[in-house]
């Protein structure tokens, strides 16, 4: 049914349903608050407790056919083919009169499965993530980096491929940070996220860092280490990259950094 519907819709049914997913989670038997039981006037206790049970056995039993059928779908990747890790830039982001969605579509499904294993490795758990915030900020590059993008496809010299590179992650970056495709629940009483919100800032730092690892081919690393390597470059670089984020002329001060770290890291 899905492929019957546009891009657009069909991205946002996907993200409601992950919610729903979300919602259905919340409510599992083994999940659920213990409470005491009603009773009625009569001090007759009220059947609310095994109504609940019932509904929190359903729910687990629904969340757990969807956790077998996600494991068992496809993954589309190069050639029908799994992937692992992030792939370069320009598999992303096509060359001028390409027009194909296929790197749109490659774009918001990979980083949104890298975010979710980011954030989960990390201990959150109450977290949403949204497929569609991945597709504003893949429209909003193609369309403000076009002319770096242009040069992404085009044979350049290691050092100008480096700053290249390092400009499109910064982009990206801010780009991500911006549109935060990432929403935590609040933990403070002001509404703040606290720590968890560095968890997640640094984990599009790191998406931002793997992507550009794997556009300049890094030698000798797998895909699917991309995003470690990345994670531990942010774990020693973090606070230096959210001053920069936060700070003036972020942007050369963020393609500095990154340009340091693809240098030392590739």
């Amino acid at each position: 049914m899905l492929r019957e519907l546009s891009e657009d819709v069909r991205i946002l049914v996907k993200d409601r349903l992950r919610d729903f997913r979300s919602i259905v989670r919340q409510h599992r038997h083994d999940h659920a608050p213990g409470q005491g039981r009603a009773a009625d006037a009569n001090g007759q206790p009220l059947p609310v407790r095994g109504i609940e049970g019932l509904l929190g056995h359903a729910a687990s039993a629904f969340d757990d056919v969807m956790t077998i059928a996600e494991g068992l779908a496809p993954r589309p990747g190069a050639g029908g083919a799994s992937r692992s890790g992030p792939q370069p830039l320009q598999s992303y982001f096509r060359g001028p009169g390409d027009a194909t969605l296929d790197g749109e579509r490659a774009f918001r499904r990979d980083l949104y499965r890298l975010a979710k294993l980011a954030l989960v490795k990390n201990g959150l758990s109450d977290f949403r993530i949204l497929e569609s915030d991945f597709a504003a900020v893949h429209e909003k590059l193609e369309k403000g980096s076009a002319g770096p993008i242009a040069r992404l496809h085009a044979q350049t010299e290691r050092d100008e491929r480096i700053q290249l590179v390092a400009a499109l992650c910064a982009s990206l970056f801010v780009e991500l940070v911006r549109k935060g495709p990432v929403r935590l629940a609040p933990v403070g009483a002001d509404g703040s996220t606290g720590a968890d919100g560095v968890v997640a800032s640094n984990a599009l730092a790191a998406i931002a860092i793997a992507c550009g690892l794997a556009t300049l081919d890094m030698e000798g690393a797998p895909a699917a280490e991309l995003m470690e390597i990345a994670s531990l470059a942010v774990g020693a670089r973090g606070d230096r990259i959210r001053a920069a984020l936060d700070g003036d002329e972020r942007m050369d001060r963020l393609t500095a950094l990154f340009a340091g770290l693809l240098t030392h890291l590739n």
